[in-house]
């Protein structure tokens, strides 16, 4: 049966650029390198190649060495081992690739020797974070390994810098979550819509997707509104650059260490609502300096 996989959505050339590549890559077995930072939805993109390939019934089959233990991705490793003896088609995706241990890289490329020899149904799909010149280098990652799996190589661009993306994507998400869960948003208010292309967007689509499921659980339908995504009201990506420029007759470092320290305290305590013992936590703070460092610089909920 042929599963759906959520479309891609954006407007900007990297996005048309990459739903043209998917494609071309989907009508062969090349091995793919994805790199990018996380969130940038490199598993939606290895799903599209997998299942966009002409009548394709075989597995996706997944492993993520970050969460993995060792035993259990050498049970995966032989489990495509045997899927292999049944001929199907068969797309390995390895997110963080980079996390293998010398032992399980040596048993990745005896896996991946011995499954090209038999199937032509093969493809196998890596993700890092970073390109991996540099470990090979040091000799942390092998290098017949990552020849095995640099066949083509995409970089995925962070949602920041394609902006066009932001809205397409979160209004695709917005009518996902409206036929699954029965609310009737339709769309984004005007001032939700500047917030969502100001944010930074430090978790990429991730981010956004939650950020959208946020306003479905504290919205009201029809229209999500600027206060139902969850942004700190006041406080952007260039809150130093802000609070700097806000100084106007004392310019002592002292008087812009407070300035940034009350912003940021303000921020990390609105995060938590106020809680000071998850704001501690989350400083590496003692409380009692919290409630100290919120009466000097006169912290307060408004």
């Amino acid at each position: 049966m042929e599963k759906k996989v959520t479309p891609f959505a954006g407007q900007s050339s990297f996005a048309k650029e990459i739903g043209t590549l998917v494609q071309t890559l989907s009508k062969n077995n090349a091995s793919v390198l994805l790199i990018g930072e996380r969130g940038t939805g490199k598993r939606l993109i290895a799903q599209h190649i997998h299942f966009s390939s002409a009548g394709n019934l075989g597995y996706f089959f997944e492993i993520n060495c970050r969460s993995f233990t060792e035993a259990q991705i050498l049970a995966a490793f032989e489990t495509v081992s045997r899927l292999v003896a049944y001929e199907q088609k068969i797309t390995l995706f390895v997110c963080f690739a980079d996390r293998l241990t010398a032992a399980l890289q040596n048993a990745f490329l005896e896996l991946i020797k011995k499954v090209t020899e038999k199937n032509l149904n093969f493809r196998i799909i890596s993700s890092v974070e970073k390109p991996l010149e540099e470990a090979v280098s040091a000799g942390t990652f092998l290098s017949d390994l990552y020849c095995r799996l640099n066949s083509v190589v995409l970089n995925i661009l962070p949602l920041r810098q394609r902006r066009e993306d932001i809205i397409p994507i979160a209004q695709s998400y917005l009518e996902s979550f409206s036929k699954k869960s029965g609310f009737c948003f339709t769309s984004f208010s005007e001032g939700a819509q500047k917030a969502l292309l100001s944010h930074f967007w430090k978790g990429n689509a991730d981010e956004l997707i939650n950020a959208v499921q946020r306003a479905f659980i504290v919205g009201e339908p029809p229209v999500i509104s600027e206060s139902d995504l969850g942004f700190i009201s006041g406080l952007k990506t260039s809150a130093v650059s802000e609070t700097v420029e806000a100084i106007s007759e004392d310019k002592s470092l002292k008087t812009a260490i407070d300035c940034f320290k009350k912003e940021y305290l303000t921020r990390i305590l609105e995060e938590n609502d106020w809680n000071q013992t998850k704001t501690a936590a989350e400083l590496k703070i003692q409380r009692t300096y919290v409630i100290r460092l919120m009466n000097e610089l006169n912290v307060r909920r408004q």
